[in-house]
C-alpha cells in the first residue's frame, strides 16, 4: 500500500513538473503574441480552462459542480480551504482571481498565477487594500469574471468565517452581481483534512500528500447570484457568508454525496463546461 503511494506520487510528481513546465511555454507565448491582457481574449481563457483541467487531472481531483455560473461580468465569492482552490475553480469557470500578495513571490507558481491575470492584495496596509480595489473594479468592467475569497485565510473547509467587506464594494461600484460558491472537500464521508492547507502546514509536504491518494473528491456549488443594487457591502457580505455556510454544513451533514438546493444541475469534471450567462 505504501509502495502504492510512493510509485503514485512520483508518477503524479513527474507529470506536475512538465505541466508547469506546458504552462509557462505556452502563456508565455499567448503574452507574446496578444499582449499583457492576453488572459482576457477568448483564445487566453480557453488555453487557462485547459492547462487547470489538466492540472486537476493529473492530481486525481474530481470535481462535482452543482448549479448554473454566470460567466460573463460577475464577482464570484468562496470560502477558502487549499491551495487547490484556484484550480479547482478555475477549471470550471474562467475566472480571474485575486490571492494574497506572497503568493506573487512563490517559485514559478508566482509567475504562472501573476502571468494568467491574477490581482493581489496585501492586507496589512491599507493605502494597497484601496489600489486593490480601484484594480478590482478595473478589472470587473472587462468580461471575464473575477473571484475572491472574503474570509481572508484558509480553514478546514468545516465552518465559513466572516468575511471581509471591503472588497465587495466594487462590485456596488460596477453594478455587478455576486454568486457564491461553496467549496467542500470530502474524503470517506468527511471532510477532506488532507486537501485543507492551513495554519503552519509546508506547501510541498501537502502537495506530495495529495499525490499520493488515489484521488481527491471536491464539490463546487454554485447558489444564485444576488443583485448588488441596493446593498450596502456589509449587507452583500453578510448575505453571502450565510449562503455559503448553510450550503456547506448542509453538505457536512450528508451521508455519501452531498446535495445542494433543489432544482440545481451538476456536472462531473470532463463535463465540466461553463453555463451561459444569465
Amino acid at each position: 500500500m505504501m509502495f502504492k503511494a510512493i510509485v503514485r506520487a512520483a508518477l503524479r510528481g513527474t507529470q506536475f513538473f512538465f505541466h508547469l513546465i506546458i504552462g509557462i511555454t505556452l502563456g508565455s507565448g499567448y503574452r507574446l503574441r496578444y499582449g499583457r491582457q492576453w488572459h482576457l481574449t477568448q483564445a487566453g481563457q480557453d488555453i487557462i480552462s485547459w492547462w487547470m483541467q489538466g492540472l486537476t487531472h493529473l492530481l486525481g481531483i474530481r470535481i462535482t459542480r452543482y448549479g448554473k455560473p454566470l460567466t460573463s461580468r460577475v464577482m464570484y465569492v468562496a470560502n477558502h480551504i487549499s491551495f487547490l482552490d484556484i484550480a479547482v475553480i478555475a477549471a470550471c469557470v474562467p475566472a480571474r482571481f485575486l490571492s494574497k500578495h506572497s503568493v506573487r513571490y512563490w517559485p514559478v507558481i508566482g509567475y504562472l498565477t501573476a502571468l494568467s491575470g491574477t490581482l493581489f492584495i496585501n492586507r496589512g496596509k491599507r493605502r494597497e487594500i484601496n489600489q486593490t480595489l480601484t484594480a478590482l473594479k478595473q478589472a470587473m468592467a472587462e468580461p471575464r469574471p473575477v473571484l475572491f475569497f472574503p474570509e481572508g485565510t484558509t480553514t478546514l473547509g468545516t465552518q465559513v468565517l466572516k468575511f471581509h467587506s471591503g472588497l465587495f464594494q466594487a462590485a456596488i461600484d460596477q453594478a455587478v452581481p455576486v454568486q457564491p460558491l461553496t467549496l467542500h472537500y470530502r474524503r470517506e464521508h468527511r471532510a477532506d483534512r488532507i486537501a485543507a492547507y492551513i495554519d503552519k502546514d509546508n506547501f510541498l509536504i501537502n502537495l506530495l500528500r495529495l499525490m499520493a491518494q488515489p484521488h481527491t473528491d471536491v464539490h463546487v456549488s454554485f447558489t444564485p447570484p444576488v443583485d448588488s443594487h441596493g446593498h450596502t457591502r456589509q449587507s452583500l457580505a453578510t448575505y453571502c457568508q450565510a449562503r455559503i455556510s448553510q450550503n456547506l454544513q448542509f453538505q457536512l451533514h450528508i451521508p455519501g454525496t452531498p446535495a445542494v438546493e433543489r432544482g440545481t444541475e451538476f456536472a462531473i469534471l470532463g463535463e465540466c463546461e461553463p453555463s451561459d450567462s444569465a
